[in-house]
C-alpha cells in the first residue's frame, strides 16, 4: 500500500505533507464575507440586466420595425435577429452566463456551509504543529500566516475555519476518551511504548477506528453492568421507601449514561426514560 510522502521542505510543502498524513488537519479558511459578497455582486449584476431585458422586450413589442414585435411569441425571430446584433437577445444571453455563475455560486456556498468547523481539539494541534521548531517552525512568513491562530489564543466559536475531514457522529464519552483521556495516557505510558510515526517531529497517531472500538467495549459492559446492579440492589432492600428512592437515583444514572454515552437525541432519551 502507497505511503503519504513527506516533505523536508518548510513551509507549504511541509504543511500539505502533514494534512494529507493526518486529515483532521486539513482546516481552511471559510471565507465566509467574501463569499457572499461575491453573491450579492453577482444578484446585483442580474437585478440590471433583468431591468434591462424587461424594458428592451417592451419596447421590441411595440415597435413596428421588421419581426421585433414578434421577438417575444417565436423565438425563431429573436434568435435571427441575434444575427443583426438584437440587444434583446445580447442582453439575454448575459443573463444566461451570469445566472449561470450565480447557481453555481449559490450551490458552492451551500455545500461549504454544511461543511463542519473544525474541532477545538484538531485546530489547537494544528497550530502548535505550526509553531514547533521540530515541525512547522513557523515557516509561512506572508499575510496567510495568522489563519488558524496562535495556540496562546481562545479559540472562538465565530471562528471563520471549515474542516474537509467529517467529524462523524461523536457521543460525550468517545470525544473524552479520543481527546483528552488517550493524550493523558499517552504522556504518562504509551509515549514510552507506542512507536512514533514521524521522526523528525515525533508524532504518535492512534487510529481511530481503533479507538473507538475501546469505546464500544466500554459502552457495552457499562450498558451491560448498570441493570445488573440495578437488580441486586433493589433485590437487597426490603424497605419501599428506600427502593422508590433508588429506582429514582437509578433512573436519574441511566439517563445520564445515555446521554454521556450515546449520541442519542432528546426524544429517544425521553422514550428509553419512560419505557
Amino acid at each position: 500500500m502507497a505511503e503519504q510522502s513527506v516533505s523536508s521542505v518548510e513551509g507549504y510543502p511541509k504543511l500539505t505533507c502533514h494534512m494529507g498524513r493526518y486529515t483532521q488537519s486539513a482546516i481552511f479558511r471559510r471565507f465566509s464575507s467574501l463569499n457572499s459578497e461575491n453573491i450579492l455582486y453577482m444578484q446585483a449584476e442580474l437585478v440590471h440586466l433583468e431591468k434591462k431585458l424587461r424594458r428592451l422586450q417592451a419596447d421590441d413589442h411595440a415597435s413596428s420595425e421588421g419581426h421585433r414585435s414578434n421577438y417575444s411569441r417565436d423565438w425563431y425571430w429573436l434568435n435571427y435577429a441575434s444575427e443583426e446584433g438584437s440587444e434583446q437577445w445580447e442582453t439575454a444571453v448575459a443573463i444566461r452566463q451570469k445566472l449561470k455563475e450565480y447557481n453555481n455560486a449559490i450551490i458552492q456556498q451551500s455545500v461549504m456551509g454544511h461543511l463542519a468547523d473544525p474541532n477545538p481539539h484538531h485546530l489547537r494541534s494544528l497550530q502548535q504543529w505550526l509553531e514547533r521548531p521540530g515541525m512547522g517552525n513557523l515557516a509561512l512568513i506572508g499575510k496567510d500566516r495568522n489563519v488558524w491562530g496562535t495556540s496562546d489564543e481562545r479559540i472562538s466559536s465565530n471562528i471563520d475555519l471549515l474542516t474537509v475531514c467529517p467529524p462523524g457522529s461523536r457521543d460525550s464519552f468517545s470525544a473524552w476518551f479520543t481527546e483528552s483521556f488517550i493524550h493523558v495516557i499517552h504522556k504518562l505510558v504509551w509515549r514510552h511504548l507506542k512507536k512514533v510515526d514521524d521522526p523528525e517531529s515525533g508524532i504518535a497517531s492512534y487510529e481511530e477506528n481503533v479507538l473507538h472500538k475501546y469505546t464500544s467495549h466500554i459502552t457495552t459492559i457499562i450498558a451491560s453492568l448498570l441493570p445488573i446492579l440495578a437488580i441486586v440492589v433493589l433485590y437487597r432492600v426490603d424497605s419501599m421507601n428506600a427502593r422508590l428512592g433508588l429506582i429514582a437515583l437509578f433512573t436519574f444514572t441511566f439517563t445520564t449514561a445515555l446521554s454521556f454515552f450515546t449520541s442519542a437525541t432528546r426524544g429517544e432519551i425521553f422514550i428509553a426514560t419512560s419505557t
